[in-house]
């Protein structure tokens, strides 16, 4: 094997033995496992309220209202423990559960004609003036997220047609621009298997 590192353009690169490479039948377990892309779980924490659920803005009927919620698949268990917190059991198998959400029951707001979905998670950010969302997962009204066991905080943020110039909190002072109607509910979902 010659490796030339004072002339990067000019190599000769290793040659690997075939017997090395082939899989044995006789060996389980010898196939290379699809990588794992389920959503990581997060430490246990309070779910966050909305800028509308806070007061932070003073959210009228034209606001829209994000409803969520969590629906059984095949061999699941899904209960809800309280508002906005739910626990989904699966027995046996490993690595991610595919777990259906449902924010189609999201309303409008008066005068309202069409209403955007954005599913995130890994939210950190607890200041009421800005409340950013954590990674954007989805942008259906009803997904079907992969998550790993533990604990998951799941946000629907939605937004309607009923433009803002700007959004002001006397809190916080504009909080928003050139936008629509906004809300978001974040779900607290614990996901075991046995």
């Amino acid at each position: 094997m010659n490796l030339n590192f004072r002339n990067m353009h000019t190599r000769t690169v290793p040659t690997v033995s075939a017997a090395l490479v082939i899989c044995s039948a006789a060996l389980t377990g010898c196939q290379n496992p699809a990588p794992d892309t389920s959503i990581p779980p997060s430490t246990q924490r309070a779910a966050f309220q909305s800028q509308c659920g806070q007061n932070v803005v003073v959210c009228t009927t034209s606001w829209p209202v994000a409803v969520a919620s969590v629906v059984a698949g095949n061999g699941q268990t899904v209960t809800e423990v309280s508002t906005n917190s739910y626990l989904v059991t699966v027995n046996g198998g490993s690595g991610g559960v595919p777990v259906q959400f449902r924010g189609s029951d999201s309303e409008l707001g008066a005068t309202a004609t069409a209403l955007a979905y954005e599913w995130s998670y890994g939210a950190t950010d607890s200041d009421p003036c800005t409340l950013a969302p954590g990674t954007v997962v989805s942008t259906a009204s009803d997904p079907e997220l992969l998550l790993a066991p533990g604990f998951h905080y799941i946000r629907l943020h939605v937004v309607n047609d009923v433009f803002r110039v700007e959004v002001n909190s006397v809190a916080c002072g504009v909080v928003a621009q050139n936008t629509g109607s906004f809300d978001f509910v974040e779900l607290q979902v614990e996901v075991r298997r046995y």
